[in-house]
């Protein structure tokens, strides 16, 4: 079963980031995983965690997880543990088997300057963690299960860890529909019917060079990457003059409402990562972002 592992520090965007992850899962049949973190337990990588809730003791902490845990029980399965340990490690171990879990965190400003995102909790679990990370901002409000989405490809050679095995089966699963096509002699189920049968995902590359890259080549990029594996899907590309705005541009042009892509933490390390298009993204995305870090 997919279990979706979600951090709380019990503020306003985590407990967004936790409606989102259930309502996806009550869609896929996945259960939830409640974490909090004590930043003062982590040493000097606490300060990577909330210190939201700071002023509650450790008994009021446990109550107050069990709380939201009793509420997420009232749709989906829900477990919790509070975290007193080294956090990564802590999570690595909960997460043993290769595929089947996608770590949930808030993003409380997608407006912020990257040197305040260096110290964020999602920019410091891609580079720690091989599961797929799921990252809601604020600004972003749940309601149906994300329809449209948008990945994109650097068209770089990629080495992916087996828990990416999780991401194809998710995006299947989210844009698969339970319902029949039907076709009368209306109009308006003409252009239903031409809305539904065009894929829902779009493989996307933006370029800055005058040159546009082949589509073929795009095309099988995407299959190299194995993250569409299975899922019905179009290839576009876009010429735009900053990767990262482009990237948000599409998005927005294909009314997407969920995007993903592989995180370079592996070849950009150190400042590089912070200066790149995916840390970049994953600060500033004002829909929510799927992504899965290389090897």
């Amino acid at each position: 079963m997919l279990t979706f592992h979600v951090l709380t520090d019990f503020s306003a965007p985590a407990a967004n980031a936790l409606h989102y992850a259930e309502v996806l899962a009550r869609h896929v049949g996945a259960e939830v995983r409640l974490w909090h973190v004590l930043p003062e337990a982590n040493g000097v990588d606490g300060r990577y965690f909330s210190t939201a809730a700071a002023g509650l003791t450790a008994t009021e902490i446990a109550r107050e997880l069990a709380a939201v845990a009793r509420k997420v029980r009232e749709s989906v399965p829900c477990t919790y543990e509070v975290i007193a340990s080294d956090a990564v490690v802590r999570l690595t171990e909960a997460m043993r088997g290769s595929a089947g879990h996608i770590v949930v965190v808030g993003n409380g400003n997608p407006a912020k300057r990257m040197a305040t995102a260096a110290t964020s909790t999602s920019l410091y679990l891609v580079r720690r963690l091989a599961q797929p990370l799921l990252v809601v901002p604020a600004t972003f409000r749940a309601g149906p299960v994300p329809r449209r989405i948008v990945l994109d490809t650097d068209r770089r050679a990629v080495r992916l860890p087996a828990a990416a095995e999780t991401i194809p089966g998710l995006l299947a699963q989210l844009t698969y529909s339970r319902f029949p096509l039907t076709l009368s002699h209306l109009r308006s189920d003409v252009d239903n019917l031409l809305t539904r049968i065009i894929p829902e995902v779009v493989g996307i590359h933006v370029y800055t060079s005058e040159f546009s890259p082949k589509m073929a080549e795009i095309a099988a990029q995407l299959h190299q990457t194995g993250l569409l594996r299975g899922v019905a899907h179009t290839v576009a590309t876009s010429r735009h003059p900053s990767i990262e705005q482009g990237i948000r541009h599409a998005a927005t042009r294909y009314r997407a409402d969920l995007l993903s892509f592989v995180t370079r933490q592996r070849s950009l390390t150190g400042t590089q990562f912070l200066q790149s298009v995916t840390a970049g993204l994953l600060a500033h995305s004002r829909i929510p972002v799927l992504t899965i870090a290389e090897v």
